[in-house]
């Protein structure tokens, strides 16, 4: 995660540890000047907690800090705070000005998304895909056709995902699973109405749980092996349309299928292009049936 965006949400963090957060988004350039004296001095608290933030947020140092910093201050101011993701389209717009508004919005959702990002929770991801005998997506509602377009995706690299949809049917993948199973849940904010369980019983079957959901936490964080997060700035149910939550889940995916066919390129981009190869080679004999049958 962009270490700006671990600051702006100071989790875990201490009165004055939130302090020196503060501090340091207040003026990014000034922190980047300055020592820890000075840090200290202006955020009214100790070298010695500075030290210990700089560990919460996995960092060597204040050398390391600043490195970081200084790295991610460009994608972190493109976000917009002021934007507003629940009501993106105004009454009275025209339909240019509609246009205009959602390109911003599915633009901040990138920005926003990418900024949540760990590199290194991808590549454990990708290492438990590979590692996976079976992979089992469990979501509901509007998030179904996109884990389906993710199963499309996986399908044509030869791996095959399973997304039970009915209630049944994912109670019934959920009774089937073991320790060879990667579990992806899906869910904005971890309180649909079976999520609870399913990662439950997830756990007790020793099935690793990679949790997709809403950057602020759920109430499920804690049976996760795995955790990527979605854009949390749209409200759950307060706006026109989850035009925010939608896209930003399509990025997820999307950069988790990528980092999987990266891992094995040359392999995946062969598979794919046999699997389109038999695909072309079907329909010309159908098409070449049908002609026949026509004469």
């Amino acid at each position: 995660m962009n270490v700006l965006k671990r600051l702006q949400a100071a989790r875990g963090f201490t009165e004055q540890e939130r302090a020196v957060a503060f501090t340091i988004l207040e003026d990014p350039e000034a922190f980047l000047r300055e020592n820890g004296k000075q840090l200290a001095r202006r955020s009214y608290t100790s070298q010695a907690t500075l030290y210990r933030l700089c560990a919460k947020l996995d960092c060597t140092g204040l050398a390391d800090l600043k490195l970081r910093v200084s790295g991610a201050l460009e994608s972190y101011r493109q976000e917009d705070g002021s934007f507003n993701f629940d009501f993106p389209i105004l009454p009275d717009q025209s339909t240019a000005d509609i246009v205009r508004s959602l390109r911003e919005d599915y633009a901040q959702t990138v920005i926003a998304t990418q900024n949540l990002f760990d590199a290194e929770e991808l590549e454990r991801c990708v290492a438990a895909m590979c590692a996976a005998e079976q992979i089992d997506v469990y979501t509901s509602a509007g998030n179904v056709p996109i884990a389906q377009n993710f199963r499309f995706q996986m399908a044509e690299i030869g791996v095959r995902v399973h997304v039970p949809v009915e209630e049944y049917e994912q109670r019934l993948a959920v009774g089937d699973s073991d320790e060879t199973h990667l579990a992806i849940v899906i869910s904005f904010g971890g309180r649909g109405m079976l999520v609870p369980g399913v990662v439950r019983v997830l756990r007790e079957r020793k099935t690793p749980i990679l949790l997709i959901a809403s950057a602020e936490g759920t109430p499920v964080d804690s049976f996760a092996t795995y955790r990527l997060s979605l854009c949390e700035r749209e409200n759950h149910y307060l706006k026109i349309s989850s035009f925010s939550t939608r896209l930003s889940l399509l990025y997820v995916l999307d950069c988790l299928y990528a980092a999987y066919f990266s891992h094995d390129y040359a392999s995946n981009f062969s598979h794919k292009l046999a699997v389109y190869s038999g695909v072309v080679d079907v329909s010309e004999l159908a098409m070449a049936n049908a002609t026949e049958a026509a004469r």
